[in-house]
Formats: structure tokens, C-alpha cells, sequence
């Protein structure tokens, strides 16, 4: 079988396998979402760029002549999404924070504009251009639609990608000397992590190496192409050897057993208020450890440290909170942070801040300190920043809608 044909049933598999998983990642609704989603944007930016190698290979291109080179600054964004999805998983985070790294789209925008002219250039101006490049034997570099050199883009993009995986490494190399052996921490997940940032260490790595000696090479385009294949393959049949990372193990907490210990049958804080019939929010309180058992004295100490801090400080009451904002004022590390509340207190850091900001919420509701303002106003005043977030966790942790407590509350009030 030739070259060019093994390669476009590689790319068409690749496509298929990555567009599956991508989409299972993508819809999966786990304490790790926001890492997932990554994820899934790093495979389907894979796919939409072997998609148009595939039609560059089998010469499909001819008839959508405007995909040529459309996929070409999509390489910018490989090694951001490495980096991102590296720190979202270690960090806990859950949302993009577009003013602290929106610059990281840069050379992705800025490759746009660049090609931007050729973009726009009529399908007959492509077609010569693709007949023109037929005769070469390394397009990749002789191409030449932008501004800068042919072969400036080439090395920009892998050098992109092995820079942003040498800033992934260093995030999963401080997790593993921090926290990579303790009681809390997921086997699973580090031996994920580990796998996803070193082959694309690899393969970027080989990828830069192979430039100088394969510029004259008959098929460099191809070998290029099936180096950078070989990450997509490798994340794709790992996921598919282990599918239990579809469904929650992409993140530091892999299992919501609690610690064995003294743990209350219905642990609950209650909400201070006057009659009995207001809801409590069920926020779990902490073990209660046998004496003598470290391991649970350890995560009792550190959550007794965090309730402290939750209702000194009130961070909760600041629409952005995130896991680091809180690991940094408490100097609990992160992965152990975010690896104690799920494993002893059963909750992700979003449940467990909005539990708060609810338990909030009544005590303002009870003291009629914003009786002016509606039930959408005041939980604007503890923290929630959108009102769908609002019902749901106030629904979730008090059990009835924000209108059916009112009603009972001004029924007891009659």
C-alpha cells in the first residue's frame, strides 16, 4: 500500500476515533468539566487538522479549495491547550480566564490576519497555487502565503508546542514532588497526566529535530505528519484502555469514597435561624477522628483551618472565587485542597463554595437586611454571579426552590 493512501486511513481514523472522545469529554458533566471540555478542544482541533491533511493527501482538496491552509495557525493553539489543560486538572479550575490568559491566543490571531489575504483570494488563485505545489516534494516548506518566511511557521508551530509542554511538565513535576504520594492523591490521574504531557514532549521534540534533516527528503510532508499523528493516537488509545477517565477520572480525585473515620450518619451546618422549620444547607461537616489516626486527623486539622477561613474571610461573597485564590490564603496546596472535599466532605470546590454563599443567603433573608432588593438582587450580594447558578444551588443544598422557601418562611411569619 503507498505512503500517501496508509496515511489518509490513519488521518480518517484519527479524525473518526478523536471526534468520539472529544464529544464524551465535552458532554460528560463531571467535577472536572472545564478540564474535560480542554481537552476535547485539543482533539478537535486534531481533527479539523487532519481533516484537511487528509483532503491535502488524497487530493480531495480540489474541490474545497478554500480549506487549504485553513487549518495551518489551528497549530498555535496545540501548545496553549497542552498548558491549559495541565494546570485546569491540577488546579481545579473552572473557567477560562480570558484576562490572565487571552494573550495566549496571540500567535494563533496574529497567523490569521497574516494569512487573511490568501483567505479571501478567489478558489481560481488557490487551485493554481495547489497545482504549483503539487511538483514540490516538501510543501510544507515552500509554502508561502503569508508574510514570513516558508518555513518560519513550520518550526513556529512545533517549537509553540514544546515550549507550552515544558510548562505543562513543570506543572505535573511540582504536583508529583508536592503531592503526588500522599494519601489524597489519584494514581490514575497521575499516570495520565504524566503520559499526556511526555508524549507531546516527544513528539514536539522529535518534530523540531527532524526539520534540518528532512528538508530534502522525498516525503518529509510525511513523516512530519505522521510524528505529530502519534500524540493524537497515543491520548486516543489510552482513554480507550481506560474509559473510566470518561467518566470522572480526570481529575485529582479519582474516587468519592470518604475516609474511613467517625463521620456523623446526616452531617450538616445548620443555618442560624429563628424557627425550626428553615432548611439547614446540608455543608458536611468534617470527621471526627479516633485518636491516634493521623491520616485523619490531618484532613480534619486542614478542614477545620478551611471552615475557619470560609467564615472569617467570606471570600465566598466574591463572584470569581476559585480553588487557587483559596489554596493561596490558606496555604493548603491545591490538589490537596480540592482532594479532601471530595473525598471527606463529598463535594467538588464549587458545591462546597455555593453551599456557603446559600447558608449566607438565609441569614441575610432572616435579618431583612436587603428587603429591598428581590431574591436574584440579594444572591448577587453573597457571591452568584448568574442567576441559573443561583436556583440550582440553592435548590440542590436547601431542597426547595428560593420561592418555596419564602413561602414558608412568610407563612411562619403569619
Amino acid at each position: 500500500m503507498p505512503l500517501k493512501s496508509l496515511l489518509a486511513y490513519i488521518l480518517f481514523g484519527c479524525c473518526l476515533l478523536s471526534t468520539v472522545i472529544g464529544w464524551l469529554l465535552w458532554t460528560r458533566k463531571q467535577p472536572g468539566r472545564h478540564a474535560n471540555r480542554l481537552l476535547a478542544t485539543l482533539l478537535f482541533t486534531y481533527v479539523y487538522i487532519d481533516f484537511v491533511t487528509l483532503l491535502i493527501t488524497n487530493g480531495g482538496i480540489v474541490h474545497v479549495p478554500h480549506l487549504f491552509r485553513t487549518a495551518a495557525p489551528l497549530n498555535y493553539l496545540v501548545g496553549p491547550l497542552i498548558y491549559l489543560y495541565a494546570r485546569a486538572s491540577l488546579l481545579s479550575t473552572t473557567r477560562f480566564d480570558g484576562r490572565r490568559y487571552g494573550w495566549l491566543l496571540l500567535p494563533f490571531l496574529l497567523n490569521v490576519v497574516e494569512f487573511l489575504p490568501f483567505y479571501v483570494s478567489p478558489a481560481t488563485a488557490k487551485l493554481a497555487r495547489l497545482q504549483q505545489l503539487a511538483s514540490a516534494p516538501n510543501t510544507l516548506f515552500t509554502i508561502h502565503e503569508g508574510l514570513l518566511p516558508p518555513h518560519f511557521h513550520l518550526i513556529g508551530y512545533s517549537l509553540s508546542s514544546f515550549v507550552y509542554s515544558l510548562l505543562a511538565a513543570g506543572l505535573w513535576w511540582t504536583y508529583r514532588q508536592r503531592e503526588g504520594r500522599t494519601p489524597y492523591s489519584n494514581p490514575a490521574f497521575g499516570n495520565w497526566l504524566k503520559t499526556f504531557v511526555l508524549i507531546h514532549l516527544i513528539v514536539n521534540g522529535v518534530w523540531l529535530a527532524e526539520i534540518p534533516f528532512i528538508r530534502h527528503a522525498p516525503y518529509g510532508n510525511l513523516i512530519l505528519n505522521i510524528t505529530y499523528l502519534v500524540a493524537q493516537l497515543v491520548i486516543c488509545f489510552y482513554i480507550i484502555q481506560r474509559p473510566t477517565l470518561l467518566y470522572g477520572a480526570f481529575s485529582l480525585n479519582g474516587t468519592r469514597q470518604p475516609l474511613t473515620g467517625n463521620v456523623p450518619d446526616s452531617p450538616a451546618l445548620p443555618v442560624v435561624l429563628s424557627d425550626a422549620a428553615h432548611q439547614a444547607v446540608p455543608l458536611p461537616e468534617p470527621p471526627r477522628p479516633a485518636e491516634g489516626d493521623t491520616l485523619e486527623q490531618a484532613a480534619a486539622d486542614k478542614l477545620a483551618q478551611l471552615d475557619q477561613y470560609m467564615h472569617s474571610q467570606q471570600p465566598y461573597l466574591r463572584p470569581r472565587l476559585s480553588l487557587a485564590d483559596v489554596s493561596v490564603a490558606t496555604q493548603i496546596p491545591p490538589y490537596l485542597l480540592s482532594a479532601i472535599l471530595n473525598r471527606v466532605l463529598g463535594l467538588d470546590f464549587r458545591d462546597y463554595v455555593n453551599a456557603h454563599r446559600v447558608r449566607h443567603l438565609c441569614q441575610l433573608l432572616e435579618s431583612n437586611q436587603y428587603s429591598h432588593l428581590t431574591l436574584e438582587g440579594i444572591s448577587t450580594q453573597v457571591g452568584f454571579s448568574s442567576k441559573t447558578t443561583f436556583y440550582r444551588a440553592f435548590q440542590k443544598h436547601m431542597g426547595v426552590t428560593p420561592a418555596q422557601y419564602m413561602q414558608r418562611a412568610n407563612a411562619i411569619d403569619n
